[in-house]
Formats: structure tokens, C-alpha cells, sequence
């Protein structure tokens, strides 16, 4: 394998650790506290702290990109 395409590899996993940590992060405008955050107010009977919708659609956006991100890894 040459070193571009190593490189290549390596720059799609270290972007796809760095969208997960996205979704993950407590610091993250769309981590998965603001999630637990909304089920728990939910489970107390109150309304979202969050625009649920809007999260949830960000959310989604990262994973369609982790997605395609992987699929470019499996051809390279």
C-alpha cells in the first residue's frame, strides 16, 4: 500500500473518531447528554429542554457521514 493511500485511511478513521466523539461528547451541541437529558425530562412528565427534532436530525446527519466514511474505507 502506498503512503497516500495510508494516509487517505488514515485521515477517513481519525474523522470518524472524531464524529463519534461528537456524538458522544457531554461538551457537543448534539451529544448523547443532551439525549438522556430529554428522556429524563420525559420521564418526569416535562417538556424537552431540547428542539428534539433538530437534534435528533444532526444526529442523524453524523451517522449518514460515519456511514459513508466507512463505506469509502471498505474500498480503499
Amino acid at each position: 500500500m502506498d503512503n497516500e493511500k495510508s494516509e487517505e485511511i488514515r485521515r477517513k478513521q481519525q474523522e470518524i473518531i472524531n464524529l463519534k466523539c461528537e456524538l458522544t461528547s457531554q461538551e457537543s451541541e448534539i451529544g448523547d447528554y443532551k439525549i438522556v437529558k430529554t428522556y429524563e425530562a420525559r420521564l418526569r412528565g416535562e417538556t424537552d429542554p431540547y428542539d428534539t427534532n433538530a437534534l435528533l436530525a444532526e444526529r442523524q446527519k453524523i451517522r449518514d457521514k460515519i456511514n459513508e466514511l466507512q463505506a469509502e474505507l471498505e474500498k480503499l
